[in-house]
């Protein structure tokens, strides 16, 4: 009796929609500045882990897609939502 095995066929353009899938949840810039003079900021995750303290001024992060909120820590307490996509993004957090 003779086995044969079969082999999934991968052609070249599943192998580029694969790749491509995976490249959009990887990481991305962030860019913006934190204003007034003096703020500080902590960047926590959707699971509401710190993953950045900015302080004043600008700044440059590379963040995985997803959600995301910048917590004004002075000189006034604000909370302010925003994503990371799978491209650059700019935020400008005012904590004035």
């Amino acid at each position: 009796m003779t086995t044969l095995r079969v082999r999934p066929l991968v052609t070249p353009f599943a192998f580029v929609a694969f790749t491509l899938a995976a490249a959009g949840a990887v990481a991305d810039i962030v860019t913006g500045t934190v204003t007034p003079a003096g703020a500080a900021v902590v960047i926590v995750d959707g699971s509401g882990a710190v993953v950045a303290k900015l302080p004043a001024g600008p700044y440059q992060l590379q963040l995985p897609v997803g959600k995301y909120k910048a917590r004004c820590t002075a000189p006034k307490p604000h909370e302010q939502e925003f994503l990371s996509l799978s491209e650059p993004v700019t935020v400008n957090i005012n904590c004035g």
